[in-house]
């Protein structure tokens, strides 16, 4: 059934365009990427039609059943490095795939799929709405542009009977925001629906296969990588991905007792010592599994973790408002990822909290901690990475204060289009650690920018040093996120975006002055 938005008192007009973009966009974030397409953002206002009702969008028609779910970590290791990437060099993984995806598209031009948008294209305040993304379903038009890649968009309408996610979501601005973005939207954002021939069952195959590539196979680095191993990289990551295919948050968010009062999770090995900390009016339970505290979890409860070494696969679907607090010192209190799992620490939580713990990273495919929404704050942790380090996607926010992070393959902070974090009292050291034969390229360091729009960074007093390159990195869009369908460059937009890194350099050179930056070899760096 389609969920339905409360309505909204007040609309206003927001008339800032911003130029349109096609070709590399983050294929992380399919269904929950920064709305770069769009032309304007919207207030979204629900009100009644002129005689008090509004004609309902459908439900959405069920999509293709999962074709890597079915498989086995063997059989995926043959198609990814046997089939699809076979023997070619990292540099040349991104022309494998694209070749494999369009030749299973050229098979069919038109068809019907799900196009699924992050909410932020429609709703100002997103972050209010609990749905993951906003689904309509569309009819397909696939013509193959001369230079293809497995990023390309496609031409789409809206079907009949409109049918959506949301059920009282107007036609009419789905159709206004379509044509905004010229009727348009990338490819790896679209689902095909089940009802249809075998050759759109082989497009919906093909098109979770890149999806997952890039989501959990692929690194930024990559193209460093040494030929020779790569496909034994990749045999890895497969190796260490587990579970469904499916958005890592699977939890629908509970929220705050019916009653009001919020529980304390008592976490310990022993059953001693740990009462006589808290106090007599506190609702308290006592368990010595970290995830069943977790997963009885509601908004505005707490859990304490005492000293001990603990594992806990709930900290991947973290969708509660709720403090995690370690009863000591961190080192005394430690967490462990579970090397069978790709996720370490992910939260949609609009407001969770850790504190006093380490957090020692083994085996995960995805960063330490990925905060997908809401704001996660940190204080008095320590990070120890294996992989990637805390990365913070499109929209979400991100605090940490007197922490450490150390030891991650790429940067130690990863701060996404239009994020925000804030970092204090901190010592980052010892991150950017893949290999590279050439020095100059990926050595992201501590703190790496993604634009555009640019994220808001704000720090103090932190210290930074001993990273295997720059101490902040900004990383500059390339030419194709300027390209407009037709392949022709929008000037505009490219001004706009060298105004928006001249303007961020100048407001982290002002930030950098009160941390300490030393043994990186930059301060502050812009690469492509």
């Amino acid at each position: 059934m389609a969920s339905k938005v409360p309505e909204k008192q007040q609309q206003e007009e927001d008339n800032e365009e911003a130029g349109t973009s096609s070709g590399a966009y983050s294929i992380l974030n399919t269904a929950g990427g920064s709305p770069r397409n769009a032309k304007s953002h919207r207030l979204f206002c629900l009100s009644p039609g002129v005689d008090g009702e509004e004609d309902e969008a459908g439900p959405l028609p069920v999509q293709y059943p999962s074709y890597l779910g079915a498989l086995t970590g063997r059989e995926k290791v043959a198609l990814y490095c046997d089939d699809l990437l076979k023997d070619c060099k990292a540099e040349d993984a991104n022309e494998a795939v694209s070749k494999y995806l369009l030749a299973k598209l050229k098979m069919k031009e038109k068809w019907l799929g799900v196009w699924k948008t992050n909410p932020e294209l429609f709703f100002v305040n997103s972050e209010e709405i609990p749905i993951p993304y906003v689904g309509v379903l569309v009819k397909v038009t696939c013509k193959l542009p001369k230079n293809p890649s497995a990023n390309f968009k496609v031409s789409v309408s809206v079907a009949e009977p409109f049918s959506s996610n949301i059920a009282n979501i107007p036609r009419q601005l789905v159709d206004e925001v379509l044509q905004e973005m010229d009727l348009c939207v990338p490819l790896l954002e679209v689902y095909p629906v089940e009802g249809q021939d075998s050759i759109v069952f082989d497009i919906a195959k093909a098109l979770e296969v890149v999806r997952f590539f890039y989501d959990f196979l692929w690194r930024d680095w990559d193209d460093d990588e040494n030929s020779e191993t790569y496909a034994a990289l990749i045999e890895e990551r497969i190796k260490m991905a587990h579970g469904p295919l499916t958005p890592r948050i699977l939890k629908r968010r509970k929220g705050h007792r019916t009653d009001g009062k919020p529980v304390t999770y008592i976490v310990s090995k022993t059953m001693t010592e740990t009462v006589k900390e808290i106090s007599t009016d506190v609702v308290f339970q006592q368990h010595d599994n970290l995830n069943v505290a977790l997963d009885n979890c509601y908004s505005g409860d707490n859990v304490l973790i005492f000293p001990g070494e603990y594992k806990a696969a709930s900290l991947s679907m973290l969708t509660e408002d709720i403090i995690i607090k370690g009863v000591g010192r961190p080192e005394e209190v430690v967490i462990v990822s579970e090397p069978a799992h790709e996720n370490f620490v992910v939260s949609r939580a609009q407001n969770v909290k850790l504190m006093n713990v380490t957090l020692i990273q083994q085996g995960t495919v995805d960063g330490i901690i990925v905060v997908e929404s809401g704001h996660t704050v940190l204080e008095n942790c320590v990070l120890k990475c294996e992989g990637t380090g805390i990365c913070v996607l499109a929209g979400a926010s991100l605090t940490v204060k007197n922490s450490e992070i150390t030891g991650a393959q790429g940067a130690g902070i990863e701060l996404y289009p239009g994020s925000t974090a804030m970092l204090e009292d901190n010592k980052i050291h010892h991150c950017s650690n893949f290999r590279t034969s050439d020095p100059s390229r990926g050595s992201f360091g501590a703190i790496n920018i993604k634009v555009l729009p640019a994220p808001k960074l704000k720090m103090k007093n932190n210290h930074i040093y001993s990273n295997n390159g720059y101490g902040v990195t900004i990383v500059k869009p390339s030419e194709q996120l300027c390209a407009t369908a037709d392949g022709k460059v929008e000037c505009a937009a490219a001004g706009d975006g060298e105004d928006s890194i001249s303007k961020l350099m100048q407001e982290l050179s002002l930030e950098i002055n009160s941390n300490t930056l030393e043994d990186n070899t930059k301060d502050i760096s812009i690469v492509n």
